[in-house]
Formats: structure tokens, C-alpha cells, sequence
């Protein structure tokens, strides 16, 4: 295959995701079906496959297979931390990457969160992926908490040269070539080694190992690059509101809608989906996700144009 889209979702007993998603299983196959289903329907020249351990129910194993997604069985053998460990089945992505890069063959591949909306084709983030390694890069300070913890973990691990400062990426989206990614990887496996050996297990989750490894990349002279120009994480809350109107104005074709999200807003495209069999139209898929317009408000543009009528 040349392009490959994969998200990656494992469950096991007694392991748990963050502290506030304990959300049930019907709730991540939901937004596996529009993650997947829209990855497909914007990339149909592209593979596109869940990774997992524990295959979905019907009806959304049919409505995955329906789309064209493929469904590939893969043990979550590698990367295990202790049960108890806050965003443990998150670290399944590191295993999903492992597994697929030793048992299929493509040329470029983008593995997404679960918890996103395809809304444009890849076609430019694959044109960088020969040159590069992607991620999403966080918009935090180096002070911030997250951030802090990241570049803690690798002072403890790697205390010589220490104060570091680690470039805070997500885990939401990691591209790049084959021969690209296995070099990233190999960087992944001797970090998450290292930092078992000093007995340091993140509650950052897998976002610390790719961070690290990333680091380890631009050190051995191995590009790695935002791909915030493709993807955008949009806080939807009611007490964090974060989003850019950078979903029409110079769009980015990856919605991710982490959070409370994954019971609105995913949703209430999984319904659309579900009952029509095709996605919605952008301006009512931007209108569900609650997103602001991509215009100035209408009254307080009036406002500045008055006020700069007035005499000095």
C-alpha cells in the first residue's frame, strides 16, 4: 500500500484510560466509527485500519467495514505499564506503531487519535511525510505543568546535560515514511526502556515516550516537524474553551475533539452518520462542533468602526 491511516484502540481488564474518561465502551466506538469512517471518505485512495486488541460490537464493526475500514488484530504485548496508571491503555498507540510498521508494508502513515473528524484529504501530509517525522505540536510554554513533567522525566532519565527542554507533542497524530517512522520508533523503545529501568512510569502517558523520542530524533539529526497545519485539538468544555477559526480560514483537514467531546459533539456526528450513511456538510459539521464563525462579531465591528469615526 502507499498511504496508510490507522487509529489505534486497545481495552484490557482493570486498566484504565485518563482520569475523567471512564466513559464506557459504546462511547470510543462511536468515535472510532467517525474517526475512521471520515479518514476513509476524504482518503479513499488510502488503507485505512483500527488497530486493536478487542474488535467493536455490532453495529459498529459493520459500519466500519461498510466504509472500507479494515480491522487488524494486534496484542497489546508491548509497552505495558501497571494497570493503575493514569492514561495506561493510552501507551497501546506505541504498541499499535510497533505492530504495524513489522507486519505491513507502505510507504507513509498516519496513525490519529480516536476522538477526531476527517474533514479534508491528507494529501499534503503525506507530501511532507518523505522529509519528516510529524506531530502535533502543543501550544504550551515551557513552564507549563505538562510541558514541566515532560522535560523532568528526561532530566531523570538522562541526567547529564540536564535542565532539558523538551517541545511538548501530542500523541493525536505521528506520520512520516516508513523508513522515518522505525527510526522514531527505535528512539520510542530505548526511552520507554530506560525510563523502566529508573523505575518511572509517566502519568503523562504515551505523550512523554514520543516527546522523548523526538528529541532524541532532532539530536541525531532526524527531522521532526509540527503538523499543526493538518490537525487542530479543539477544547470544547464548558469550563476550557479552546479552539481557531483555523478550521475553514487556511483549514486543517483533522478535527481532534478530545474530552467532553467524545459524548457531544462526536456524538451527535455519529448519529448523522449512523442514520444517512454519509457525513454532513462542513458548515454543519463545524455548526455541531460548536465552532465559533470565521468573522469578527458583527456589533463589535460596528463598534470599531464608529469609534474610529470620532474626532481625537
Amino acid at each position: 500500500m502507499e498511504n496508510l491511516i490507522f487509529g489505534a484502540f486497545a481495552t484490557l481488564d482493570g486498566y484504565r484510560e485518563g482520569d475523567s474518561a471512564n466513559l464506557g465502551r459504546a462511547a470510543y466506538d462511536r468515535c472510532t466509527v467517525v474517526a475512521l469512517c471520515s479518514a476513509k471518505a476524504q482518503n479513499p485512495g488510502c488503507t485505512v485500519a483500527l488497530v486493536t486488541n478487542a474488535p467493536p460490537p455490532q453495529p459498529f464493526l459493520g459500519q466500519l467495514k461498510e466504509a472500507g475500514v479494515e480491522v487488524w488484530d494486534c496484542p497489546f504485548t508491548a509497552y505495558r505499564v501497571p494497570a493503575e496508571t493514569n492514561w495506561a491503555l493510552a501507551y497501546y498507540k506505541l504498541c499499535a506503531m510497533d505492530w504495524v510498521l513489522a507486519n505491513r508494508d507502505f510507504a507513509r502513515a498516519a496513525m490519529i487519535d480516536l476522538d477526531t473528524y476527517t474533514q479534508y484529504p491528507l494529501d499534503d501530509l503525506w507530501r511532507e511525510a518523505g522529509e519528516a517525522v510529524l506531530f502535533y505540536q502543543v501550544p504550551h510554554a515551557a513552564g507549563q505543568g505538562m510541558a514541566q513533567a515532560i522535560s523532568r522525566i528526561y532530566d531523570a532519565v538522562c541526567p547529564e546535560g540536564a535542565p532539558h527542554v523538551l517541545t511538548h507533542f501530542g500523541g493525536e497524530l505521528v506520520a512520516g515514511s516508513k523508513p522515518r517512522l522505525q527510526a522514531l520508533m527505535e528512539h520510542c523503545r530505548r526511552y520507554f526502556t530506560q525510563m523502566q529501568q529508573a523505575g518511572i512510569t509517566p502519568r503523562e502517558g504515551d505523550e512523554a515516550v514520543w516527546c522523548g523520542a523526538a528529541y532524541r530524533s532532532l539530536l541525531a539529526g532526524q527531522p521532526v516537524r509540527a503538523a499543526n497545519a493538518y490537525i487542530f485539538r479543539y477544547w470544547l468544555g464548558g469550563r476550557f474553551y479552546f479552539v481557531s477559526t483555523n478550521y475553514v480560514l487556511d483549514p486543517v483537514c483533522i478535527l481532534h475533539l478530545p474530552g467532553a467531546a467524545k459524548e457531544r459533539q462526536l456524538k451527535l456526528l455519529y448519529r448523522s452518520y449512523s442514520r444517512k450513511g454519509v457525513f454532513p456538510p462542513p458548515a454543519r459539521v463545524h455548526r455541531l462542533c460548536c465552532l465559533p464563525a470565521a468573522r469578527p462579531p458583527l456589533l463589535a465591528t460596528l463598534r470599531v468602526r464608529l469609534l474610529a469615526r470620532l474626532p481625537d
